[in-house]
Order: C-alpha cells, then sequence, then structure tokens
C-alpha cells in the first residue's frame, strides 16, 4: 500500500502539471509528487508515473507530517505562490543526468530550485530548539546540531542559527566573496587576502583565474578576461562559453559553443555527455537516439535507465528493473529494484518509514 506522502517531497517539487486551485500544505505533497514522477518518467527514468509513486520512498520521511505539526503550532507559516512557483520551476528542468540523480536519488531536497526552499517559512527565532531548516526564521538562517550525532536516531533537536554572508568587498576572506568579488591572493605569499572587485574585458587574470567578471572567462593562452562565446563560436573550454552552451567537439579538432543535441539531432560521440537528454545516446550514425529499452541488445551495456544490461539469457539484453513487489530472485538473474526499492526475500519491497520525529519542547 501506498504510504502517507512526507516532507523531503514537499521540498523537492517537481515537473508538471501544477496543482487545481490554489496550492495547500495538504495538496502540495500530492502534486508535488505526481509532477516530480511526470518529471522523471518523462525523463525514462521511470516506465511510468505509477512505477515512479510505487518506487520513491521520499513520502515515507516522516517529514512532511512533521512539518504540518510545525504548521499546525505556529512554528512554520506556508507560502501558496512559492509553492505554486516550485512546481512550474521543476517541470522546465531538464532531462540531465546529474540533475536527475541529486534530486531523486542523492542530495534530495537541497537540489530543489531555489523558491522551492520558500514553500515553508521558518518563525523559530535564533537559538531556539529545531529539528529542520524550515523551522528557522531567516534567509540564511539552519537548524544546527550536535557534530557528536544523535543518540536518539534523527529526532533529536538542534538549535536555529542565522548564518553570515560572505565577506563584502574590501573585507578579509579565505575563500568565496560577495557578488561582483573575488578572492585575491598575495602574490608574495600565496596566502588569500581581501575581497576584490571582479576586473572587466581585457584585464589581466594571471594572478587568478576567478578575477574575471561573471559574465567573462580568464583565457588561459594569455590570461586576460574575455567575453564567453556565443552559440557557433570557437572554443576550448566549456567555461570559455556563455550560459546553457559546451564547448562541443568535432572532428579535426573544431569546436564550438552549442547546446547539447536533441533527440533525432546530429551528434558526436568524442563528447561527454553527446547528447542533451539522460536517456539517449550518441549512436553510430551520428545521431542522438532513445537508449535500448526493455527486450533489445545492449552490445555496449547501455540502456534507458528504468532497465538494466544482463547477460543472464546470453547475449546482452536490457530488462526492466523491478518494480514494487516484483521477482528479483535468482530467475531473474537477480534484476536490479527500481528508484528506493530493495530487494528482500526475492521481492522488491519499500524500506522501513522513518520515524515522525515530535515537536521539541
Amino acid at each position: 500500500m501506498k504510504k502517507t506522502i512526507t516532507g523531503a517531497a514537499l521540498w523537492l517539487g517537481a515537473a508538471a502539471a501544477g496543482c487545481e486551485g490554489p496550492a495547500t500544505p495538504e495538496n502540495f505533497a500530492g502534486e508535488y509528487e505526481e509532477a516530480l514522477c511526470a518529471w522523471a518518467s518523462g525523463c525514462s527514468v521511470f516506465q511510468s508515473r505509477g512505477q515512479c509513486r510505487d518506487a520513491l520512498v521520499w513520502d515515507t520521511s516522516g517529514r512532511f507530517q512533521y512539518l504540518l505539526e510545525a504548521l499546525e503550532a505556529g512554528r512554520v507559516g506556508f507560502d501558496a505562490a512559492a509553492a505554486e512557483a516550485c512546481l512550474e520551476q521543476v517541470s522546465a528542468q531538464a532531462c540531465d543526468g546529474l540533475l536527475l540523480d541529486r534530486v531523486l536519488f542523492s542530495a534530495g531536497p537541497t537540489a530543489a530550485p531555489e523558491v522551492c526552499h520558500d514553500v515553508f517559512v521558518g518563525k523559530v527565532r535564533n537559538y531556539d530548539p529545531c529539528l529542520n531548516s524550515e523551522e528557522c526564521a531567516g534567509e540564511s538562517a539552519v537548524c544546527g546540531f550536535n557534530p557528536a550525532g544523535c543518540p536518539d536516531n534523527m529526532c533529536c533537536a538542534g538549535a536555529c542559527r542565522v548564518l553570515g554572508g560572505p565577506p563584502a568587498l574590501g573585507e578579509p576572506c579565505t575563500g568565496s566573496c560577495g557578488d561582483d568579488a573575488f578572492c585575491a591572493f598575495d602574490p608574495n605569499t600565496g596566502q588569500p587576502t581581501v575581497c576584490t572587485k571582479r576586473r572587466g574585458e581585457g584585464k589581466p587574470c594571471d594572478d587568478d583565474f576567478d578575477a574575471c567578471q561573471a559574465e567573462l572567462y580568464c583565457d588561459s593562452s594569455d590570461f586576460t578576461c574575455k567575453r564567453r562565446g556565443e552559440s557557433g563560436a570557437r572554443c576550448e573550454f566549456s567555461n570559455s562559453c556563455a550560459e546553457g552552451l559546451e564547448c562541443y567537439a568535432f572532428p579535426n579538432d573544431d569546436r564550438r559553443c552549442l547546446a547539447l543535441p536533441g533527440e533525432g539531432q546530429s551528434c558526436w560521440n568524442n563528447n561527454y555527455p553527446a547528447c542533451a537528454r539522460y536517456d539517449n545516446t550518441c549512436d553510430q550514425s551520428g545521431t542522438c537516439r532513445k537508449l535500448p529499452l526493455p527486450g533489445e541488445p545492449c552490445l555496449d551495456l547501455n540502456c534507458v535507465p528504468y532497465a538494466v544490461c544482463t547477460t543472464n539469457a546470453g547475449s546482452p539484453v536490457c530488462v526492466r528493473r523491478g518494480s514494487l513487489d516484483a521477482d528479483c530472485g535468482p530467475s531473474t538473474g537477480y534484476v536490479q529494484c527500481i528508484g528506493h526499492l530493495f530487494c528482500e526475500g526475492d521481492r522488491c519491497v519499500e524500506p522501513d518509514p522513518e520515524p515522525v520525529c515530535s515537536l521539541p519542547e
């Protein structure tokens, strides 16, 4: 049975069709799950939305029930406009493999678009107890925990802390600085000194590759700040191309600033990735095509993300990853389960749900 949708689901936001009527704490979780699975299945991470909903366990984390309790207790507020914008923004994201992995499986909520972090508005003051950062008031506030860990599983309370911003122009620094500044190095000691204004086009950057303004890059051929190349411009590295473009390699050492090719467009395999979509490959004809589907040969050992290449039946062939309650035992060659599911007793099952923490005193 599908478990109740919870916390991280809210924070991730995702693809698709927004909710009917204004967003509320109660309907946002369901709309989030549907949107997330529309995005992920559209990128072939799952075969269908239903398979996605059965295979992800963000909705069993226990965090959403906690946030609902925190909302009722006045510890957080809910921003309906941010919730709707969150869903819209995630729905526009590309089928990028790194992004899909971070949002769906690894970083999770922290990989969401910035507006998704504003769905729940913290009301807990600095130094007061908390269990997650969404409760803490302030743009840079976080819930800090004992670095020694939590002996009581995940329900030990921390305290809200308002983090200071990066050092401003002219202030001492050891790393990053505020907008339009970089942490300059002392040429005599090689040590970081103060936040210094970024340099404009034509200015030298031989002392620091990070010295140029955001729309510029440091050209290593003459260590000068230069404007990033637009589509079709010759390039050497991807950081020399405008935002959204890659330095795409072609035969005869020709490299151009281009958007990664979409499905059906020309490509060259001497690029990583060679195609824009996570579920595409650059085939022998030099065209971005869908990776092999279940039942199709996988001579290069790659399949669409919801399948895996196996030699269990002889020749390499793509086999669907196991859905909820599917067989994953020896008769299948121990096929991998999909999403957050794992194989137990030769069946694909959900992990145990996390506990719902009590509000801190």
